[in-house]
């Protein structure tokens, strides 16, 4: 490369700085117009219950002042992050356990307990990547059916602890269905089994739930109890591509489990989450957003007369009346790409709440498919 070269490749660069500071400064709402007047060419992606109103600005203009760091190792700056999660969850920092996005919290508390060769409680349809990583070292999962309100059974899953059992796992929302525990019960229920082996809450969804500070049980972590609460930045936060999460769980336990991680958290999702942990507007603003979107899909749905699960995540699972892939296919055609099969409830469909223009396409597309 001569002078020249190089000096137009500088410029250019430098140009593209601009724009990104530029896009900083523009409202989102204004970026996402763009997207209403250009034909769509790839279906409405409503499939993988991800955040499209994040990460929030402050997240992105950390991002970009952190861009010259990228060179190093974010050990400074992850100190920092578990500080501030634990000022804010109101533990310590030695029950405070960062990972690549929730699901590496998921994995290496799952291989920790299936290399006991035990067995984890569960419900089904549920999310499993918890118990897959512990099938994977030789752990067992007992599953057990949800109620007739599609909430995790607790009686039910209690009756199915013996002395094999090594944890139970409750996803609060569940995914699929995005349905809550009632929190007294949930309570009553972690208190009397984390006294026999922890009990592991997956928290992922429950920053979207309309009473998210009654509903949490990171409060049971501080008070001593044998309580696992795993949190994700990829959902109300909306930094699903940067894998960012953490855990809360007793001391001892997280001590037990770090070197199964793979201690790869990156310095750009370590700088957003440090932005959008302090950004208490923006999750206020989203959370607003994502009710907005959730209410209009459900009015949709129950227009068309099918049943669903009381939804309090980011996404809404329906009775479709046909079987799940004949669904797929139907709004696959009207170009929307809709969730995967949740077995055995194979004519259930889970929908994530997108842009509203994107929304627009959907209802448009479910009364096409479900006439």
């Amino acid at each position: 490369m001569n002078r020249r070269q190089w000096l137009k490749s500088t410029v250019a660069g430098v140009a593209g700085l601009a724009v990104a500071r530029q896009l900083l400064t523009t409202p989102a709402r204004a970026q996402h117009e763009v997207d209403r007047s250009a034909k769509r060419s790839e279906p409405v992606r409503i499939s993988g219950n991800e955040n499209p109103f994040g990460p929030s600005q402050a997240a992105q203009a950390a991002m970009l002042q952190a861009m010259e760091k990228s060179c190093r190792y974010p050990f400074k700056e992850s100190q920092e992050l578990i500080a501030l999660i634990a000022a804010k969850e109101g533990c310590s920092k030695d029950n405070v356990v960062l990972g690549v996005g929730s699901g590496e919290i998921l994995d290496i508390v799952g291989f920790h307990f299936g290399l006991q060769k035990g067995e984890i409680v569960a419900a089904e349809p549920g999310y499993t990547q918890l118990m897959r990583a512990a099938e994977a070292q030789g752990g067992k999962s007992v599953w057990v059916p949800l109620n007739k309100k599609l909430e995790h059974d607790l009686p039910a899953m209690a009756a199915k602890m013996t002395d094999k059992t090594s944890m139970v796992y409750v996803c609060n929302p569940n995914n699929p269905t995005g349905t809550v525990v009632n929190a007294a019960e949930l309570k009553a229920f972690a208190i009397e089994a984390s006294k026999k082996m922890p009990v592991f809450i997956d928290e992922a969804y429950l920053d979207c739930a309309d009473d998210y500070e009654a509903q949490t049980a990171v409060k049971l972590v501080a008070e001593g109890h044998n309580v696992v609460v795993a949190r994700t930045f990829s959902k109300i936060y909306g930094m699903a591509g940067l894998r960012m999460g953490y855990g809360i769980m007793p001391a001892k336990l997280a001590k037990e489990v770090k070197p199964l991680s793979t201690g790869s958290v990156n310095m750009m999702g370590v700088v957003a989450a440090t932005a959008s942990l302090q950004d208490a507007t923006y999750v206020a603003e989203t959370r607003a957003k994502i009710k907005a979107g959730r209410d209009a899909l459900i009015a949709v749905i129950k227009g068309l007369g099918k049943e669903y699960a009381e939804p309090q995540g980011n996404f809404v699972f329906f009775k479709t009346g046909m079987p799940i892939k004949t669904f797929q296919e139907k709004m696959l055609a009207e170009m929307v790409q809709v969730a995967r099969p949740f077995p055995p409830m194979l004519e259930w469909a889970r929908i994530s709440i997108g842009l509203p223009e994107e929304m627009a396409v959907c209802h448009a597309a479910l009364k096409k498919a479900l006439a």
